[in-house]
């Protein structure tokens, strides 16, 4: 074997045949491994270390059984309550019915994955983008929406989270109930209907403000609401909803001033476009190769 160029290989082999041999011991067990001892010369005293040996391996064999049980035993249950997610692509909203007959509201470019079927602890599901919730009420099992940068738990509530990733701000509004915000950092935030959270991602600031009814968010409903916000913010907005791209001209300030407006659901893009251009007062705007085409005025 030593001159074999396969003998990596063979040891390798010869290997995975004996762990895989699941024989144990009987009552020629002993005897034979003392011939055995006497053949190729271990003496005696070497039979405790040899024992010691065969214990740890059948040990490590019975831990590696007990691993892959338990492994089995966790997927097996996993497998039972199947996940599953709901996507809104750009230009699109959906409406989403769970098990508990929670109403869930998409906005475009958002995704919610839920198991299922809820437990009895706790009714969790997953958040990427925006959505409109109205919870059914359960007092023994809360209803938990997770984000990657803050957890919203509930009974029974209609509210409104928005958390898109390319979005410094988390933006929580609730109109009915009461919800209890943690952030990553266990910042919590228990609110009230009328309430606005805002939450910025970068600086892990956390500001509640009361607002007015008027201004919650109503886009499941076909109007666009924006509340203090950038122009970009407008435009990124604008960009999930009519699933368009922007060729936006570098010297249009997207960042400085913050503008309240809103948009009812009868509005088309070119109209929103116009009043958006009145009320900023810097740009133009053209449909150019399937793009919206934002040109500074000089």
């Amino acid at each position: 074997m030593a001159e074999n160029p396969e003998t990596e290989k063979l040891e390798q082999s010869s290997k995975e045949y004996w762990d895989s041999i699941g024989t144990g011991k009987d009552a020629t067990t002993f005897s034979a491994l003392k011939r055995v001892n006497a053949k190729i010369g271990i003496h005696s005293e070497k039979k405790k270390t040899v024992w010691l040996k065969t214990f740890s391996k059948t040990a490590a064999i019975f831990i590696l059984i007990i691993g892959i049980s338990g492994v089995c035993f966790y997927l097996r249950h996993q497998n039972n309550t199947a996940m599953i997610e709901i996507s809104a692509a750009y230009g699109e909203t959906k409406q989403i019915i769970l098990t508990d007959q929670t109403e869930v509201w998409l906005n475009a470019g958002s995704s919610l994955k839920y198991p299922s079927k809820f437990n009895h602890k706790k009714r969790l599901v997953s958040l990427t983008g925006e959505s409109f919730f109205s919870v059914t009420k359960n007092h023994s099992t809360p209803f938990v929406v997770k984000t990657r940068s803050l957890t919203v738990k509930v009974l029974g509530t209609k509210f409104n989270l928005k958390v898109y990733p390319e979005e410094h701000q988390i933006v929580a509004t609730l109109q009915e109930g009461k919800i209890e915000v943690e952030t990553a950092k266990r910042q919590k935030q228990q609110m009230v209907p009328n309430e606005q959270l805002v939450y910025n991602r970068e600086t892990s600031t956390l500001n509640v403000a009361k607002i007015n009814p008027k201004d919650i968010p109503d886009w499941e409903n076909g109007n666009l609401m924006f509340s203090e916000v950038t122009l970009g913010e407008i435009l990124q907005t604008l960009k999930r909803h009519f699933n368009i791209p922007f060729d936006i001209d570098k010297s249009i300030d997207l960042s400085t001033e913050h503008f309240t407006i809103k948009f009812e659901r009868d509005k088309n893009l070119e109209q929103i476009l116009q009043v958006l251009a009145d009320v900023v007062g810097d740009f133009s705007s053209i449909i150019k190769n399937e793009k919206i085409v934002l040109k500074k005025i000089v």
